[in-house]
Parts: C-alpha cells; structure tokens; sequence
C-alpha cells in the first residue's frame, strides 16, 4: 500500500542536503519534547533521581565540545570528592579534582557534582574543564591515574531532600591529554556502591568494599575486584573468609611494592530490638599479598591514631600519611558530641610501626613559647591567642585565620580567662590541667559552659590551635579531608567542621613540607561558613539539661 510513496522518491531522486536537514529538524523536536516531560517531570518533586539523571543528559547532549578555562575561580566546598595526582610535563604534578556533595543548609538542599577542576600547586591556581559525555554526578566515588588516564568508579548520587540515593557501577576514564571521557565495559564487574577504596597495581585496578543503601537497609561489602586495564575485563577475587578485614567502608588503602595495606573504615549496625542504628568503627590493619590474594592482620605496633573514621591517608615514600578524623562520642541524655581531629600520624610500610608526626617549631616559633614558658598553662594559652591576633605584631597580620584564633574569639576567651571569678576561668585551669575524656564533659556540666567555647577547650584543633605550639597555625580539625603528595609537599583540601551543631563545610587549601616538616601553611584561607565560629554560638545553651552533679568533679 505504502509503495507508491516509494516509487516516486524513487523517481524524484534525492534533493541534495535536504535529507541532513529533515534529520536534524526531527532530533530538534524530539529533543524539545523530551526536554518538556523531563520539566513536567521535575514540576512533580525535585527529588525524583530518573528525572534529574534525564535532565543532565539532556543538559550534556547539548554540549559539544570540550572547553578548558584557565585561572577560573576555585570549585565550590565540597565533600566526598577525589583528589588525585596527576603527573605533568616538566615534573608538575598537578591535582585533579571531580564530583562530591555538599549540604545548603539554608535551602536545606543537598547538591551533587561531576565537574572537573585542576590544582596546579606551584601556582595556587585552578583550571576548569568542560567535557562533554562523561558521568553522572556522584560523591564518594574513586579515582585512580594510571599511563595517561584518570579512572572513576562507582559512587553514588543523592536526592536534594536527601531520602534517595542512586549508586553506580560503572567505570570510566578521562584522557589527560584531551580531556576526552570514555565509559570502559563493566559487564560482570563489581554492585552498585559508594564508599569503597580503589588503588592502581601495575596495570590493574584493585577495589575494595564499599556500601549500598537502598533506603530500607545497607548492606556492607568485603568483596575484592580487579580490573585488568590491558584486557579491559574484570575478575572476582572470590568471597572474602575468616581471615579478612570484616564488610566496611570508608577504609583507606595505600599501596607499597607487592603489598596492599588497608587501615579502619566503619559499619552501620542496626539493633535487632529497637531499629536503632549504631555505627561501628574499626581500627583494624590488614596486609593484602597482591600475588596471592592472601589476606594477613597486623598487630597494632608504635603509636597508633586513636579510633576514628572519616580520616584521610595518602602515601609518600615507605609511608602512609593519616590525617584529621572525627569520633562520635555519647554525653547526657541523648546527646552526642563529636570530636575531631587535626593530628598527622605516619604508618611505616616497612616496619609496620606507627607514630605521630612531629613538626620542627622555627626559631622565632621557639623564642615566643619561651617568653610564655613562666606562664600559667591557660594564662599562656589564652593570652599567646590574644597576642596572636594583635595589631601590636606585625607577623600575625600575615597569619591567616583559618590557622590561628579568630581576634573576636580570642578576647572574649582572654577577657574570661583573666578574671578568676568567671566560669570560663575556673573551666581553663580545671579541664586544662585535669581532665580527659568523658571527664571533660562532665566539667562543662559543673561550670555551665557551653556551644562553641566548651568545644574549644576540650578540642581546640577545632579552630586550627595547638595549645602546646600556640603561635605555631595548623589546619583546622576536620573530618573528611581531600588529601594528596605531590613530590615532598602534603596538600589538603577542605573537610568538614562540626561547630555548636552545625556542620562547616571548608574550602581551605594547606601544605606541609615532608622532609623539613616546618610547620602548616596555609595556602588558602576558607570562605564558607564562618559565622558558624562568632561568638553568637558561645553563649551557654540555657535549654541544655543539667545532670544533677553540682560539686565539682573529683580529680
């Protein structure tokens, strides 16, 4: 029936270019009417993921050509990023930067990325990258580079209300050279995850655990997989036995001659009784032999970090470097309070031993601390901060706030800390000289001292101060920092703050030598979240329930 439309195109022949055009004024349309549901789609909820992944391959259809825009503005704070080393000409190694989260807590919107950003550390400057086709955005996924690529793998990507989740499991690759993405086969690979740990051996990728939460429950792995690059396949290691590191994520691996060292990582565990959800955190070290796939656990040997998660480790020479890290710990009621971390430990891949990193103060660091060595221990504290943000010194004009005390925080602690009738006084010289641990919460109770000055004295890394060093700036402590060695200089990125209840997230840069290990420097000083340390949050919470213990706790 249709032939006689057949016959006369036949007989017509073909109109030359019209065909393209025809082509193309049907995928305009199509591509508009797509466009349209996908709007009427999003009309519905925000937080439809189908909807909001179709919206970004609309988006990324329409972009065409790679655009690369150098000295662009720093990416936005974020968290759960990858932060990799990228080998350049010349020996510059650059830093590239792709995806992660971060929370609006205004809008009370959560926002996923899958931009790409080059650090270039020499310079102190950012390079944006516009490439077309690549993934979706995600937060904590993986990236590994290995012979002139950057590999990705997994993640997973959450609603703005934060009550969904999508994770991936798939993998790519962006060629350094072209900025060029190419999704890589997956077929029989690894579930769908976040929060797994993968390293390059060889000419293979290595991956590790990891988790998925399909909103009822979260199930945790322990599985290993390795991706043979050349062949372009993967390959089940097998299921992990007794003698393994337990189903974790948010472990760290670091990689050292045939050996694979992996450190920590924590569990959701849900009570049977009440559905309460209670996480677990490991401080487990486990040696993989990457001929063999034997597993071996290592005793705890040196000094080790505390129990924590949420640290970052990165590894220079026969050491792993581990950063930052928070604890959750319980106080009155059903309160809990977190504690972070701005110590630096170093693993000996070699010996296996631990021990924390010690910086050299330099001699002017070492002139101050022995002008206030006749002090007491709060007094010295207080007014070293005091003096460290006086106009009287013209070198703590250079310092940068994010490494010592705020001026506004240290008057109001000093003026309290000189007058030995105020509650912040007797708090200094009791807790200071006294108290650890849960104790310590115990005596906020007994002087009434709350919000953001007890955070201060129980973990003053909090703000980026170190009592026994106190004119010596350090990074704020922080869990979740962006970490990464280029050459013999560590580079940390950013993290999150916990103050009086809010969570900060930071964009502040830092660097630290590794050989002469001089001290922090801050490269560039945070721009988000500062009105979270003001001393609008010191007042004492006035809600906050008492514990009943009046006297003053026993030494």
């Amino acid at each position: 029936m249709g032939s006689g439309r057949d016959k006369r195109k036949k007989a017509k022949g073909k109109v030359p270019g019209h065909g393209d055009e025809k082509t193309a004024r049907k995928t305009e349309i199509n591509q508009t009417k797509a466009e349209r549901r996908t709007a009427r789609k999003l009309e519905g909820g925000e937080d439809d993921l189908d909807a909001l992944l179709k919206s970004f391959e609309l988006q990324d259809k329409k972009s065409k050509e790679i655009v690369v825009v150098s000295n662009a503005d720093p990416p936005t704070p974020r968290l759960f990023a990858t932060f990799t080393p990228v080998p350049g000409p010349k020996d510059r190694t650059n830093i590239l930067l792709f995806g992660g989260e971060y929370y609006d807590g205004e809008k009370d919107k959560m926002r996923v990325y899958n931009d790409v950003y080059m650090y270039h550390p020499d310079k102190n400057t950012w390079t944006q990258v516009m490439s077309p086709h690549g993934p979706a955005p995600r937060s904590s996924h993986q990236a590994v580079v290995h012979k002139g690529y950057l590999y990705i793998f997994g993640g997973e990507l959450t609603s703005p209300n934060q009550e969904k989740f999508k994770h991936y499991r798939d993998l790519w690759r962006l060629n350094l050279d072209s900025y060029a993405w190419e999704q890589l086969p997956g077929r029989g690979g690894p579930n769908a995850r976040s929060g797994h740990r993968m390293t390059v051996h060889k000419d293979r990728l290595i991956i590790f655990g990891g988790f998925h939460d399909n909103g009822k429950q979260t199930q945790y792995y322990n599985d290993l997989w390795v991706y043979d690059l050349p062949e372009l396949s993967w390959r089940s290691m097998g299921k992990a036995g007794n003698n393994a590191p337990s189903p974790r994520g948010g472990s760290q691996l670091t990689v050292h001659g045939d050996r694979l060292f992996l450190y920590g990582g924590h569990t959701v565990v849900v009570d049977k009784e009440d559905k309460s959800e209670m996480e677990r955190v490991h401080d487990d070290l486990w040696a993989l032999d990457l001929q063999t796939f034997q597993w071996e656990r290592l005793k705890k040997s040196g000094m080790a970090p505390s129990k924590r998660a949420g640290f970052g480790m990165v590894t220079h020479r026969d050491r792993a470097l581990l950063f930052g890290g928070i604890t959750d710990r319980a106080g009155a009621g059903d309160k809990t309070y977190s504690e972070l971390y701005n110590e630096l430990y170093q693993l000996d891949l070699v010996s296996q031993r631990w021990r924390p990193v010690t910086l050299k103060l330099s001699k002017a660091d070492k002139a101050s601390s022995n002008a206030a060595a006749g002090s007491s221990a709060s007094e010295a504290a207080l007014s070293g901060q005091t003096e460290a943000s006086s106009s009287s010194q013209p070198e703590a004009d250079k310092q940068p706030l994010s490494g010592v005390m705020r001026p506004d925080m240290a008057q109001y602690l000093a003026k309290g800390g000189m007058d030995k009738e105020s509650t912040i006084y007797k708090a200094i010289t009791r807790i200071q000289s006294h108290y650890r641990g849960y104790a310590v919460r115990k005596a906020y109770k007994t002087y009434k001292l709350g919000g953001s000055a007890s955070e201060l004295l129980y973990s003053p890394a909090t703000y980026g101060i170190d009592l026994s060093h106190k004119d010596m700036p350090r990074p704020r402590a922080r869990a979740n920092p962006m970490m990464a060695v280029v050459g013999n200089t560590l580079w940390v990125l950013g993290g999150l703050v916990e103050v009086a209840h809010t969570d900060v997230t930071l964009d502040d840069v830092w660097s630290l030598d590794l050989v002469k290990l001089n001290g922090w420097r801050c490269v560039k000083e945070n721009t988000e979240g500062e009105e979270a340390f003001v001393d609008e949050d010191w007042e004492t919470d006035e809600g906050e329930e008492e514990d009943g213990d009046d006297e003053e706790p026993s030494e």
